[in-house]
Order: structure tokens, then sequence, then C-alpha cells
């Protein structure tokens, strides 16, 4: 299994994985999807309940600010994620 260093997310965003939210391991939807968005790809990814994606879409994002520095775009990134909650109160 790789890291998410190896999947290409800094040491320091690393460090706050696990010593903050005690990651260590990428899940199977992070370890698919972070490469393909730190490369700039469009990603569309469906997973169960707590299976990771938010991690799978956060983390590239976050290495995205820390890379950016001063010179960070304000328009860079566009989650949409469909709940069962939003189909239940719409219904």
């Amino acid at each position: 299994m790789k890291s998410f260093t190896d999947l290409g997310l800094s040491l320091q965003l690393v460090e706050v994985c696990e010593k903050q939210l005690d990651w260590y391991d990428p899940l199977k939807i992070q370890a698919q999807v972070i490469p393909l968005a730190l490369e700039g790809k469009d990603v569309y990814a469906i997973s169960p309940p707590r299976s990771g994606k938010t991690g799978a879409f956060v983390l590239p994002i976050f290495q995205a600010l820390l890379n950016a520095g001063p010179n960070l775009n304000p328009f860079f990134a566009c989650v949409i994620s469909s709940s069962s909650y939003v189909f239940h109160f719409t219904s």
C-alpha cells in the first residue's frame, strides 16, 4: 500500500494527517484520486459512506494551497456532493 507521501502530498500535510487526524495510510479512494487531482485532472468518483471521499478531495486542495502560496488563484476547485439527505428533503 502506498503512503500519503507516495501519493505526492508534502511532508507538512502528511504530518497534519498523522498527528491531527490519525490518518496514517490512504484509503482506497484516496490512493486512486489524490495522484490524479494533484496532476490537475478532473475527477469523478463514487464511493460508499465513510470510505475516505472527503480526504480524497480535500487533501489535494490543501496541497494546492500550500504549493501556490501568495500566488493562489481564488477559484481553482469545485466540489459537488450529492447526498441522500438532499434527496430526502426535496422529495
